[in-house]
């Protein structure tokens, strides 16, 4: 699309200095010397931890009760936190974990929650987890030639002589189950046998709400987890979080309360997530500081969310598997029968087996294909809950979460490159 002229001091504003080879540095001379509507752009990363926490002090109440004893070096239960992404569960774990840190300082009690974001490459697998948290404790790993078993055994070591608590946070846990297997936790859980002064527990965050009744027997005797389940953000609530965020990240006057409250209107209809809110803002920020306009507009936000939405849907179902956009090529077959409405992952299961067979593709297991359909709730390219049908079982209620517009484009990418 073509920028317009009449609004940017960045764009070349006459044919014949086009046709001039520009200076870059005089652009940036442009940038640094205009007005900017950023005060604090990390303030809408989902990275950024705010001061003060909107519209989750029950979790944060139930989580920090639940960790609280450790300060008395008392055991903690371990726990699972879930809920769809964007709904502040890792906000809000590594929050009370910051600040459990904290008065573990002042009370000098060698608490030490430590946190690990399990979808990381370099944190996905046991040996790659273990020889990280002995790199936490200063303790030098070699890239290969030690076992899984001398791993621990250093870090059993080295949590006894410091006498530490250590509070293992496990972000997207799931990532680590796949890659890993569920026995990783049972043998993290079960160092507390062989530590005789230190102490292990794990928090696990993840969108699988299933996650507990997927672990294997013993596993989940092991962990026995307190469950903690965080609901999805409403428009009001989204409105409050984007006001405090925009009040951190631009300039007074740079964005108005219309256009704040319609971005919480657009992302609460996607289920809630606070993430794509920030994103939303932060989109629509850049366009408007690149064009030399002083405030965000609500022709700007719409420009940006249908930007936001079609390069990142493209961009995630170009880098998924083959088995991925199988699987997502039949969500959307079967929606399509039903009018873009509800699937469940039966029917999905069904058209799976036969979309495989036509692409050539090795059939995957069903709990194999709800794995990859949690990823896809995950990134936010679905929507998902699990429906009970009392003693008939439980089944995986699917709604697809980009628009419409999109739809055609993403399915046409998946033939072509399934083809």
């Amino acid at each position: 699309m073509e920028p317009n002229n009449q609004n940017s001091d960045f764009y070349v504003k006459s044919k014949e200095s086009q046709n001039k080879t520009l200076d870059p540095k005089s652009i940036f001379e442009e940038f640094l010397t205009s007005k900017r509507i950023f005060k604090n752009k990390e303030a809408l990363s989902s990275a950024f931890v705010p001061d003060e926490i909107t519209h989750r002090n029950n979790e944060i109440v139930m989580l920090s009760k639940i960790v609280a004893p450790s300060l008395l070096f008392e055991r903690i239960s371990n726990v699972l936190v879930y809920g769809f992404s964007g709904t502040g569960k890792s906000l809000v774990t590594k929050y009370v974990g910051k600040n459990l840190a904290s008065a573990a300082e002042e009370k000098k009690v060698n608490v030490l929650p430590v946190y690990i974001n399990c979808r990381l490459e370099n944190n996905n697998t046991e040996y790659r987890l273990i020889s990280n948290l002995c790199g936490v404790f200063n303790i030098n790993v070699p890239e290969s030639g030690l076992s899984v078993n001398s791993l621990y055994k250093r870090l059993v070591k080295i949590l006894d002589a410091e006498n530490k608590y250590l509070i293992l946070i496990l972000d997207e846990i799931e990532k680590l189950i796949q890659h890993a297997g569920d026995g990783v936790l049972y043998s993290l859980l079960r160092l507390n046998e062989s530590l005789k002064h230190a102490k292990i527990s794990i928090i696990g965050i993840s969108n699988n709400i299933d996650l507990k009744a997927s672990l294997d027997q013993r596993v989940r005797s092991s962990l026995n987890p307190v469950e903690i389940i965080f609901k999805p953000y409403n428009a009001d609530e989204i409105y409050d979080i984007l006001k405090v965020r925009s009040n951190e990240a631009f300039y007074d006057n740079a964005i108005s309360d219309g256009v704040l409250r319609k971005s919480a209107a657009i992302v609460a209809q996607e289920h809630g997530d606070i993430r794509k809110a920030l994103d939303l803002l932060k989109v629509a920020g850049e366009t408007t500081q690149q064009l030399g306009l002083s405030s965000i507009t609500e022709e700007s936000l719409d420009s940006a969310a249908e930007s936001l939405e079609q390069n990142i849907t493209e961009g995630m179902i170009k880098s998924m598997t083959k088995q991925s956009k199988c699987v997502l090529l039949s969500i959307i077959s079967v929606a399509r029968t039903k009018r873009m409405g509800k699937v469940y992952s039966g029917e999905v299961y069904d058209a799976y087996l036969k979309l495989s067979d036509k692409f050539g593709l090795k059939k995957l297991t069903f709990r194999r294909v709800s794995d990859l359909i949690a990823d896809m709730d995950y990134n936010s390219l679905v929507m998902s809950r699990i429906k009970s049908h009392g003693r008939y079982g439980r089944t995986r209620e699917l709604n697809i979460a980009f628009s419409v517009s999109i739809i055609n484009k993403a399915e046409n990418i998946i033939k072509d490159e399934l083809n």
